[in-house]
C-alpha cells in the first residue's frame, strides 16, 4: 500500500464583501479632491475577518488484515460524513453509537452530517462500559436490534476501550461491518486504529489479543487532543516516541525535530506528528516478520508490571517512559545498543515533557511483577529491548542482569 499523503484543504472563511456606500456624484477633479479630504461623519465598519480554513490530511494506514483511511486535522468532524458517502456509494443504514462522556456536540454534528448525506441513520449509546467479551456481546446485541448488516455503517465516538470493543464487535459482526472510528483523547487516537486494546477475562487483563479492523478513522484536533502539560498529552508524546523507537531511525528524527514545536502546543505539528505516528505505528503491526511485529510491546512489560505495584499513584505516561528507560538501559548492558542512542531516547522524553516514577519500589517485587506479566503471555522470558534508535527486538535477559538493573532502578525512587 502506497504511503504517499493527499492533502486536503478546505477554506470554510466567509469572503470580504465591500460594504455598499452611496453613488457619489460627478464633481470637478480639485472639488473631488477636496471632497475627499474631509472626514467623514460616520465610520463604517470593517467586514468581518473570514474564520480560519480548515485543514485535512487524508493518510491510507497499513493494516494487519487491510488498511484504514485516516484523516488528521481540524474540522474532520465535519468532513467525515460526506468522505463516508463517497466510500460506501449508496447509502445505507448507519449506526451511530457513542459512550456516555462523549460531548454532546460532537455527537449533535455527526448526526447531522450523517442524516444529509442520506443515511439511514440510527443513534444510540454505548451500551458497556467495560473492555471485555460482555462488552462485545453487547455491542452485538444492540447491532442486531437496530438491524445493522455487512452492507451498512457503524460510526463509534469514544475512548480507547470503546474503540477497542468496537474493533472486535464489527470485525466479526455479520462476517465483517465498516467501522468508522471518532476518537476523543489523544491516546485513543494513536492507539485505536492500528492497536486496539485487548479484551479482559476474570482476572486476566488484556489476554484477548485482536488486529485492528477500522476503515475510517477521523481525528480531529480540536476534539481528540488535549493542552500540552496534561497527562492524556503525555501519555500520546510517551506512545509517539515508542512507535518510532519500533520503526526507524527516520521516524526517530522526525519526531526529534518536531520535539520543540510539540511542547509548544503548535496544532499544526501536532496534527502532522499525529498522523505520521498512526501510519508508523500500522507499518510495524504489518510487518510480514513476526520479530518486528513483537516490537510494538516495547516498554509495555514493565510498565504493566509496574503498574501492579505502584497502582493509579503513578500515571501511564511515567509508567510507559520508565519502561523504555529500562530497556534501554538493558540494551546497553547487553551491549546491543550505544549509551548515545540510550542518551538520545532520555534527552526526546525529557524535551516532550514525560516525567518518571515519583513512588517508592521494591526491588524484588518488581522482579516477580515482571515475571508474572511475562510469562502471562509466553513460556520465555524476553524483553523487547532497543538495539538502535527505530530497531527493537524481543531478546533474553539473564536473571542476574535483570536482577541488577531493577536493583539500581529502585535505588533511584524514594525510599520506602
Amino acid at each position: 500500500m502506497s504511503e504517499s499523503i493527499v492533502s486536503e484543504e478546505e477554506s470554510l472563511g466567509t469572503p470580504e464583501v465591500e460594504p455598499a456606500g452611496e453613488t457619489e456624484p460627478e464633481v470637478e477633479p480639485t472639488a473631488k479632491a477636496e471632497a475627499k479630504a474631509e472626514p467623514k461623519p460616520e465610520a463604517k465598519a470593517e467586514p468581518a475577518a473570514p474564520a480560519p480554513a480548515r485543514r485535512a490530511v487524508r493518510q491510507w494506514v497499513t493494516l494487519r488484515n487491510g488498511s484504514m483511511d485516516l484523516r488528521v486535522g481540524t474540522g474532520t468532524l465535519c468532513d467525515l460524513p460526506h468522505a463516508l458517502r463517497s466510500a460506501v456509494g449508496r447509502p445505507h443504514g448507519c449506526a451511530l453509537v457513542f459512550e456516555p462522556s462523549a460531548p454532546e456536540e460532537v455527537v449533535d454534528t455527526l448526526r447531522r452530517n450523517l442524516s444529509d448525506q442520506g443515511f439511514d441513520l440510527s443513534v444510540a449509546e454505548m451500551p458497556s462500559s467495560t473492555c471485555d467479551l460482555s462488552a462485545v456481546a453487547a455491542l452485538d446485541a444492540l447491532l442486531a436490534e437496530r438491524g445493522v448488516t455487512a452492507d451498512d455503517l457503524v460510526v463509534v465516538v469514544g475512548g480507547y476501550e470503546t474503540l477497542s470493543v468496537a474493533s472486535f464487535a464489527c470485525s466479526s459482526w455479520c462476517g465483517g461491518v465498516s467501522l468508522a472510528q471518532v476518537p476523543l483523547d489523544p491516546v485513543s487516537a494513536l492507539l485505536s486504529g492500528p492497536t486496539p486494546r485487548g479484551l479482559d477475562l476474570p482476572g486476566l487483563p488484556r489476554v484477548v489479543a485482536q488486529n485492528g479492523s477500522a476503515r475510517f478513522c477521523a481525528i480531529d484536533i480540536e476534539v481528540s487532543c488535549r493542552p500540552v502539560g496534561t497527562e492524556e498529552m503525555a501519555h500520546a508524546f510517551a506512545i509517539m516516541v515508542q512507535t518510532a523507537m519500533c520503526d526507524s531511525d527516520r521516524a526517530f528524527g522526525r519526531l526529534w525535530d518536531a520535539a520543540d514545536e510539540l511542547a509548544a502546543g503548535d496544532v499544526a505539528a501536532l496534527a502532522t506528528q499525529m498522523q505520521d505516528s498512526v501510519k508508523t505505528r500500522g507499518k510495524v503491526v504489518a510487518s510480514t516478520s513476526a520479530a518486528v511485529r513483537q516490537s510494538i510491546g516495547y516498554g509495555e512489560t514493565f510498565a504493566r508490571a509496574l503498574g501492579t505495584l505502584v497502582g493509579e499513584s503513578v500515571p501511564a505516561s511515567a509508567l510507559l517512559a520508565d519502561g523504555m528507560r529500562f530497556a534501554a538501559r538493558l540494551g546497553v548492558a547487553t551491549e546491543s545498543l550505544s549509551i548515545d542512542d540510550m542518551l538520545a531516547q532520555d534527552e526526546l522524553l525529557e524535551r516532550l515533557g514525560v516525567g518518571t516514577t515519583p513512588a517508592p519500589v521494591d526491588a524484588d517485587a518488581l522482579v516477580d511483577a515482571l515475571h508474572a506479566e511475562r510469562y502471562r503471555h509466553s513460556r520465555r522470558f524476553m524483553l523487547a529491548l532497543p538495539r538502535s534508535l527505530g530497531r527493537v527486538r524481543l531478546s533474553a535477559v539473564p536473571d542476574e542482569t535483570l536482577a541488577e538493573h531493577v536493583g539500581a532502578w529502585c535505588a533511584t525512587r524514594p525510599s520506602l
